[in-house]
This record gives C-alpha cells, structure tokens and sequence, in this order.
C-alpha cells in the first residue's frame, strides 16, 4: 500500500506540472497551427487529467498529509501553477532574446 502511496503522489504532482505546462502553451498557439498538433497536445492533456485525477482517488484515504485539502494544493495546486509559470517565463524570454 506505501509503494501504491508513493508512486500516486509522483503521478499526482507530475501530471499536474504537465498540465501546467500544456494550458500555459494555449496562450502560444497561432492560428496558422495545425490541427494535428493541436489535437495531439489535447489528447496528451486529456490523458494527463485521468492520470491526476487517478492519483487523487487513490491518494483519498492513505492521505499523506492532513487536512486533505493541504494534501491537493501542495501536491496538485502547486505543481500546476509552477508548470504554468515556467512555461510562460520560458515564452517570454525567448521572445525578448528573438
């Protein structure tokens, strides 16, 4: 059940990190991308929400930290918010240095 535990809160925090990062990416789409990129970054982000919410499910009664809540922003909140951070940061600066 630990090893269970464990392997949750890596999928938990790093689906979340890849969503932050896929939903900072809309803001870099143009309108002359292509739909099959476009469809296969939805799809990727698709599947990274069934692996968080998975990981949430799973990580319900073995809470790792108490109150729960605290459990779901450390662990899903604020992987999302650095995911999207970063990206944006990332974006930025490479159009400054263009």
């Amino acid at each position: 059940m630990l090893f269970m535990s464990f392997l949750a809160s890596i999928g938990l925090v790093a689906s979340t990190f890849l969503l932050g990062l896929f939903f900072a990416g809309l803001h870099e789409t143009r309108a002359e991308s292509e739909s099959t990129s476009t469809t296969s970054v939805a799809f990727t982000a698709l599947v990274m929400l069934f692996v968080a919410v998975c990981a949430a499910f799973i990580l319900v009664e073995p809470a790792l930290i108490n109150p729960l809540w605290l459990q779901y922003t450390l662990m899903a909140g604020a992987p999302l918010v650095v995911g999207y951070a970063m990206r944006r940061a990332l974006a930025r600066s490479m159009d400054r240095s263009q």
